[in-house]
């Protein structure tokens, strides 16, 4: 069988972790080294594992920008560069020693973009100095992680999977759906991203393949620690189109009716075809923690599965690390050959800080097809038994068909509805073995086959057997120790077949009990702790037959340094008077005070505003040509650090260069209310006016600039006719002047007005109300004799008013206005009356 080439390094120094926050089942079994010899070309027929492993090696030592991430999906663009896409990602320079420091910049997902033999740049969201994921959070305590993406048209296709955070330990997340992110090319920039109709059972994207007329997306399953493939397909290849379901034996819309192609796969994997038949690639998880990549093979992209067969036993574990998520990467691969990529990770916080390059994508290639020759297979072994022995383990012994030989123990989960069988551990001498790391009630199947050189033998017969597992003993040696970052690291003696560990606090200062995580390994770290709180851990153990009960309690009281100052500081003037401040973020659980003086008038001591969540800060409502000192400080719990170097900026305006557009004016009583539209919508705008009828040649501004987009003039004469304009205003001046428009400001008129003679030669008027604040004056003539209109002497602030004195027998017309003192309105209609 001919070894893979891999990257040419194994890990000790200089390799690194990331969070963890991955839902990943995964363990320390010994690994098996290959002797190969890494073949580093680069051609134009692919590009060596070797050569891919020392890019994203160096990149991640010298770029600045990016040093570790894990997903590793990669995609072709149309101009010859290469995207490399990434879930959880550290930022920025790794430390002269190779560590990572602590302040590191992370984020949920990047990319990394390659161009020729190079890796170029590193796209994220935010700003250099403030990053932020690629694909932004659809909400605080959530995140995306990166599924697989393709070219259509224009733009990349990304499939992404929303989680909310459940806990603070790097395993406490929920899948909540899937949703399709889109980059523009050639910027990749992230033009929309829409939730599609899929629910939370299967996170969609481990593989994307496009095969004829469909594309297939790949899906991972999770239930408990097994992990099952599905498939979906859409025609052609827009991902947003309508998405069918592989039900075992049909396509179906609804996503309900998705059925198990195999189990044992990551959250992700690769599925390429080659030579007519499917080969799915991924790090083997029908059994936690596994360092082995394994290989299924098809006649069809939707199975049945057959295998698998084993590619490669990463050499990471035996330095202690964790290896998972293997991809495919067809469009980089050599002819006649996989090119494989994987994560490596590591269970101790501290070792992904320590060591940078541990978190980094390894590559490996390995010749496919496979040739195997099966005339000298080795003889099976033969009458295989497996018993339970009460305590947790499966006891196996079998006949040796000869002597001299060695021998490899497969086991299937049947209860946890495992599709294949999985080795377990290395091949050993003798025909005895005792599988542990069982569940309690759980039905397994188990094989063994005869290990000669290279060569295997076909399977023995199967041997059954129910697991009887009792409860782990509670973790013994419980230590606490407190960090100088709210943090505290606890540790705890190993507990024997457990690899999953749940942390209790309690603060002692307030009462309060809450989950510090559920934790891989024999260690944890518990942070955003407050300062000079004490706290209260119990570890408890998660075994195959249960809960154990939690441990002895420690104790430890948080501290929390304060933090240094921020650096680079930069003050950048704008054209509309700000200044922009940006600055080194100093990572998570820190704000920012922003310090600051005006130089030109004196000021000596920098005044103190109020918190800033992020590395940047924009400073208004400054005065125009002085010059302004800024400086920075962070804060923490543990209380606020010292300045940063201080920075000075020159506030500059430049008057507006645009003009308002679309004024508007509605006439009220004595005013108007003017809108527009401004290219500065909340900026300040200089309201000017003219009465025409006055005329006035002149526009006259208001007294008072306004903010907004809207404004009322008072104080106007009723009945004149005004002409108004409006400007953009700042301390550097007025913009140019919108387009006038004119306007009459009226009084309203009384409405209804009746006229009744009741003898006596008197007549009662009345009228409806023209608005509250008015009077009225009533005007009247004796039609009968000819003559001419004339006030009554004084004016009515009622409704309703009474004539007297008039003449019998003679008709009488009568007219009311609205008056406000200065100005009178438009009269009613005239009312006749004859008077009697």
């Amino acid at each position: 069988m001919t070894g893979p080439a891999d990257g040419g390094r194994l890990t000790g120094a200089r390799r690194h972790r990331r969070w963890l926050l991955l839902a990943l089942p995964a363990v320390l079994l010994l690994a098996v080294g290959f002797a190969v010899v890494p073949d580093r070309r680069t051609d134009d027929r692919g590009v060596a594992a070797a050569r891919l492993t020392e890019l994203f090696d160096r990149y991640g030592d010298t770029s600045g920008q990016w040093n570790g991430a894990d997903r590793t999906a990669s995609v072709a663009l149309p101009d010859g560069r290469t995207l490399w896409l990434f879930s959880d990602t550290f930022l920025g320079p790794v430390g002269p020693d190779g560590s990572r420091p602590r302040t590191a910049p992370f984020v949920n997902n990047s990319a990394v973009v390659q161009q020729g033999d190079e890796l170029r740049e590193t796209v994220h969201g935010g700003s250099a100095a403030d990053p932020a994921s690629l694909v932004p959070p659809p909400a605080p305590d959530e995140f995306y992680w990166i599924g697989d993406a393709e070219v259509v048209g224009q733009s990349v296709q990304v499939l992404v999977n929303r989680y909310r955070r459940t806990g603070s330990g790097p395993l406490d997340h929920a899948l909540l759906g899937t949703a399709l992110a889109t980059l523009a090319l050639p910027a990749l920039t992230v033009t929309m991203l829409r939730s599609l109709p899929l629910g939370a059972r299967i996170s969609w994207g481990s593989e994307v393949l496009h095969d004829g007329d469909h594309t297939y997306v790949y899906g991972t399953e999770t239930v408990g620690e097994s992990r099952f493939a599905h498939v979906a397909r859409v025609d052609g290849t827009d991902l947003g189109g309508r998405w069918e379901f592989w039900t075992g034996s049909t396509w179906a819309p609804a996503e309900d009716a998705s059925a198990r192609l195999l189990s044992g796969v990551g959250t992700a994997y690769g599925v390429q075809r080659v030579a007519g038949r499917y080969v799915l690639v991924t790090q083997e998880n029908n059994v936690v923690f596994s360092p082995d990549v394994v290989a299924y093979t098809a006649d069809s992209p939707t199975g049945p599965f057959t295998g698998p067969d084993y590619l490669y036993r990463a050499p990471e574990n035996a330095a202690g690390h964790i290896v998972y998520d293997a991809d495919l990467h067809p469009e980089l691969a050599r002819p006649g050959r996989l090119l494989i990529s994987y994560n490596v990770n590591d269970l101790d916080d501290a070792v992904t800080y320590a060591d940078a390059g541990v978190y980094r994508p390894r590559f490996v290639e390995v010749d496919w097809p496979r040739r195997t020759d099966s005339a000298d297979l080795p003889p099976q072994p033969t009458d295989l038994t497996a018993v339970a022995d009460g305590a947790g383990h499966a006891r196996l012994a079998w006949r040796a068909p000869r002597a001299g030989l060695r021998y490899q123990v497969h086991r299937r989960d049947v209860t946890a509805g495992h599709t294949h069988f999985v080795r377990l551990g290395e091949p050993v001498d003798g025909t005895g073995f005792s599988a542990d790391f069982l569940v309690n009630g759980h039905d397994y199947e188990f094989r063994v086959t005869t290990v000669s050189g290279a060569a295997e033998s076909r399977p023995s017969p199967v041997a059954t057997m129910t697991a009887q597992v009792p409860p782990p003993p509670p973790p013994a040696g419980v230590r606490a120790v407190a960090g100088k970052a709210g943090d505290v690291a606890l540790h705890w003696d190993p507990v024997p077949f457990v690899q999953v560990f749940r942390v209790q606090q309690r603060n002692l200062t307030t009462g309060e009990r809450t989950s510090a995580g559920t934790h891989t390994g024999t260690s944890a770290t518990v942070g955003s702790l407050r300062h000079a709180q004490t706290y209260e851990f119990t570890v408890t153990a998660v075994g195959g037959g249960g809960d154990s009960v939690p441990s002895a309690p420690v104790r430890a009281t948080a501290f929390v340094t304060p933090p240094s100052p921020p650096a680079g500081l930069t003050a950048t003037p704008r054209p509309d008077g700000t200044i922009a401040l940006t600055w080194d973020t100093l990572g998570r659980g820190v704000s920012y005070r922003v310090y600051r003086r005006d130089v030109t008038a004196g000021e000596t001591t920098l005044a103190r505003p109020s918190l800033d969540t992020r590395a940047a800060h924009t400073a208004g409502q400054l005065v125009h040509d002085h010059e302004y000192e800024f400086a920075v400080t962070a804060v923490n719990s543990g209380g606020e650090g010292p300045k940063s170097t201080p920075v000075r900026a020159t506030a500059r305006y430049t008057a507006p260069g645009t003009a308002p557009t679309g004024l508007r004016a509605e006439p009220g009583r004595g005013s108007v209310e003017l809108t527009w539209r401004s290219p500065q919508p909340g900026g300040w705008h200089r309201v000017y006016r003219r009465d025409l009828t006055a005329q006035e040649r002149e526009f006259t501004p208001e007294e008072v600039a306004v903010r907004g987009q809207r404004a009322t003039v008072n104080r106007l004469r009723n009945g004149h006719e005004y002409e108004f304009a409006v400007a953009a205003v700042n301390q550097a001046g007025a913009g140019p002047m919108s387009e006038p428009v004119r306007v009459t400001p009226l009084l309203p008129v009384p409405t209804g007005l009746t006229a009744t003679a009741t003898g006596n030669g008197e007549v009662r008027l009345s009228w409806r109300s023209a608005g509250p604040g008015l009077f009225y004056r009533l005007y009247l003539r004796d039609s009968t004799t000819g003559e001419a209109w004339h006030p009554d002497p004084y004016p009515v602030s009622d409704t309703s008013f009474t004539a007297v004195l008039l003449t019998r027998g003679h008709r009488y017309e009568f007219r009311v206005v609205t008056a406000d003192g200065t100005d009178e309105s438009r009269p009613t209609e005239p009312v006749p009356v004859d008077v009697r």
